[in-house]
């Protein structure tokens, strides 16, 4: 198998294959934001999105309200002859297909882009486990597939950097621990369907991405996913959160959505030396920022479109003092502190991603991860649109 594994390495985007790319998740943000970079940047492409739906209709309008959401540049109607919109589910064996159809589809992909998952942090371990690890195996099930078929090239793996689960410290890309402790059922399911991934790194032509925390596009805001920062963020604007358990100098690694579309594209589709690797897309060391400068940044906003002349204010405080003060608080603050928890291991633990591999694969190119001083305001701005989401919501 490592020599086929070889000769994969080596083909190139220039052999005169047309490409036929198989995404899940293409209704999510990164999946969504992958996509719309391929269908601007390469014109022969084809792309097969698998959504669930409860018919095709329903499906492809799912899909095209995403694109539209994330990149209103793109002329659907110029696109539409290069997109196939497939209703399924990767939870169900043949990722609910006829059988007819999944070889059918198997028999003509050239690469696989795996972006479907649940995100959600409080899912029970039996919900979280259904998506992310069971539709792991599903779609590495249809990988094996295409690989028997002769035209699968890559597979690429969207998995989170949080997979350390609560380690401390420096995270390598080529980090393989033994389990570790984990703070939700997304990030222990993650881990569990990496682990799965990785086992089959020596048979089919695999690559793993990691990215860390991700908010909006940095030129536009534009985002369908609202949270991690964004709710605790709101919050503060609302005057729901007047303290946080953490010191301001805990460092926080966050990216935007299309740095990381266009580096995993880059890497993924353009490089000749990703298969059998791990990539952090990740801000990295030195282009981290901190819970300080979040919220410093997110104040001094709040404070300039303020319509009350009071704008809000944040105490930092020890987990100790905080757990004090927190039966003393009214109840509608603490009912919203207690969502708060979920959040509270990605702002109160001292981590950084290596992500020296990342950098290296992407030197020769103009994609760099920005830093956060630079679309800060972008992000909030988009948030104020969309009211934190809810206009989106109410319009699906």
């Amino acid at each position: 198998m490592h020599s086929d594994l070889e000769i994969q390495k080596s083909r190139s985007r220039g052999n005169g294959m047309v490409n036929t790319i198989f995404v899940t998740g293409a209704t999510g943000n990164i999946g969504g934001k992958i996509v719309t970079r391929i269908l601007r940047e390469d014109s022969s492409t084809r792309l097969v999105l698998l959504v669930r739906g409860n018919s095709s209709v329903e499906a492809q309008q799912r899909v095209g309200s995403v694109l539209k959401t994330l990149s209103p540049e793109i002329n659907l109607p110029q696109v539409r002859s290069r997109l196939t919109v497939i209703c399924g589910d990767i939870t169900l064996n043949g990722l609910g297909l006829a059988e007819s159809i999944f070889h059918g589809l198997a028999s003509k992909v050239t690469h696989i882009i795996h972006a479907a998952a649940t995100t959600q942090f409080q899912l029970t371990l039996e919900c979280a486990h259904l998506v992310n690890c069971i539709g792991t195996k599903n779609v590495m099930a249809f990988a094996r597939k295409a690989h028997e078929a002769g035209n699968l090239q890559r597979v690429a793996h969207i998995s989170t950097a949080y997979v350390c689960g609560k380690k401390e410290g420096i995270i390598y890309e080529d980090e393989i621990d033994r389990r570790p402790q984990f703070s939700n059922t997304y990030q222990e399911t993650k881990w569990e369907a990496e682990q799965l991934v990785r086992n089959l790194m020596p048979d089919l032509p695999l690559t793993i991405f990691r990215p860390s925390i991700v908010v909006g596009d940095s030129q536009t805001g534009r985002t369908i996913a609202f949270n991690v920062l964004y709710t605790p963020l709101k919050w503060i604007y609302r005057g729901l959160l007047g303290a946080l358990p953490c010191s301001p100098d805990i460092p926080l690694d966050v990216v935007p959505v299309d740095f990381v579309s266009d580096a995993i594209y880059h890497i993924f589709l353009e490089t000749e030396e990703c298969i059998g690797k791990t990539y952090h897309i990740t801000a990295g060391s030195d282009k981290s920022t901190t819970v300080g400068e979040i919220v410093d940044r997110a104040l001094e906003y709040f404070k300039r479109i303020a319509v009350e002349e009071r704008p809000p204010q944040i105490e930092f405080l020890s987990p100790t003092s905080y757990d004090a003060v927190f039966p003393l608080l009214p109840s509608k603050v603490r009912k919203g502190l207690q969502l708060l928890r979920v959040y509270e291991p990605y702002i109160c633990t001292t981590r950084l991603f290596d992500n020296a591999r990342a950098i290296k694969a992407l030197q020769d190119t103009n994609i760099s991860v920005p830093m956060l001083s630079t679309y800060f305001d972008n992000i909030l701005a988009y948030s104020f649109l969309t009211d934190w989401g809810r206009q989106m919501e109410e319009a699906a």
